[in-house]
């Protein structure tokens, strides 16, 4: 995937512009909307092209603010208000998730991610913490982020309902918990990781709450969300594997919120989408046993293997979103090289 340094950006020149700007039927010669862009990142050739683009948008008179780290976003933030929000995925060898709840907490501000990689994980980890979008940086143009503020800004009038909330604490303590996956010893940092995830567990009640009653609990087929999955999964993979789909022949009914249910299965059966496209076969199964779904993906062949650092992170919080996910939903998810990962979420919610 080519970056946004990359030589595929276009020179931006003003008289292109003009010449797009005369031949555009949109172009009622209504004066131009004032926002303010921030843009977090800490790469100095991303950040100056990224500032071209935004002061060459059609539709907005754009002030361009730019934070090379989490503490110049932060204080740029609380001095002036934001409009919009481009952050950077990965900055010093570390995504950005963190400071997204940061910035959700301190601003109701429409933040869209921006990375170099056309990868899925990236897009689930980023919604489920708040991000209102993903662009990749080979789609980066003038055009394009016309076009995403324009469809995007209008759309941030009504508030944030408590699920949303409960979503960004989750998603904090998530991050926390991440740290556990790194190689440490001592009692006390043990502890400290405990704690951490004591924290998670409650985070997830309280989201699993917030699931019932502020995203909604419907009855619904679970079958389809697994079809898509798989189909996109497929996809993905190509020619150089394969997925195979051992579906029921009935319906299987379940009872609970939809939103968490399809982020759950697309993240879960994500695991299927590596294994297929590192070059192996993965088969993915689904039934209901005892007022459960189960759902196994076994593959075959070789093992996914992860060369780049932000792809990696990537998944690995990946899984442990799927892991708060399931909880949310009442279940548990398990993952095993040897065994097969598996995701268990029962039929219907107790007290629904």
């Amino acid at each position: 995937m080519a970056r946004l340094s990359g030589p595929f950006i276009p020179v931006i020149e003003d008289a292109a512009i003009r010449r797009l700007r005369l031949v555009d039927a949109s172009d009622t010669g209504v004066e131009r909307r004032a926002i303010t862009v921030l843009h977090i990142g800490d790469t100095p050739e991303d950040t100056f092209l990224i500032g071209r683009l935004v002061g060459a948008l059609p539709s907005f008179a754009a002030t361009f603010v730019a934070a090379g780290t989490r503490e110049a976003a932060l204080s740029a933030l609380s001095r002036q208000p934001c409009d919009v929000v481009l952050c950077e995925f990965w900055m010093a060898g570390c995504t950005t998730m963190a400071l997204i709840d940061e910035i959700k907490q301190v601003a109701d501000v429409p933040v869209i991610l921006t990375s170099a990689l056309d990868n899925d994980d990236i897009e689930l980890i980023g919604r489920r913490a708040g991000a209102d979008g993903l662009l990749t940086k080979s789609d980066l143009a003038v055009a394009t982020l016309d076009r995403v503020f324009s469809t995007l800004l209008p759309r941030r009038q009504a508030p944030r309902r408590d699920a949303a909330a409960m979503l960004r604490e989750l998603m904090s303590n998530l991050y926390a918990t991440g740290l556990a996956l790194r190689p440490e010893r001592g009692r006390h940092r043990m502890a400290d990781q405990e704690a951490r995830r004591a924290a998670l567990v409650r985070s997830i009640a309280d989201l699993e709450a917030a699931s019932r009653f502020g995203a909604g609990v419907q009855r619904f087929d679970a079958i389809p969300f697994f079809v898509d999955a798989v189909k996109k999964q497929d996809l993905r993979a190509g020619a150089g594997g394969n997925i195979t789909f051992l579906a029921p022949s009935l319906p299987l009914p379940i009872e609970t919120s939809p939103t968490l249910y399809a982020d759950l299965v697309e993240g879960f059966l994500a695991e299927a989408g590596d294994a297929a496209a590192a070059g192996g076969v993965a088969t993915v199964s689904l039934r209901a046993s005892s007022g459960r779904l189960i759902a196994t993906v076994r593959q075959s062949g070789r093992e996914p293997i992860v060369g780049d650092a932000e792809a990696r992170a990537a998944a690995a919080e990946r899984r442990l979103l799927i892991e708060g996910l399931a909880r949310a939903c009442g279940g548990v998810v398990t993952f095993s090289a040897r065994n097969g990962h598996a995701l268990e979420v029962p039929l219907r919610l107790s007290g629904t």
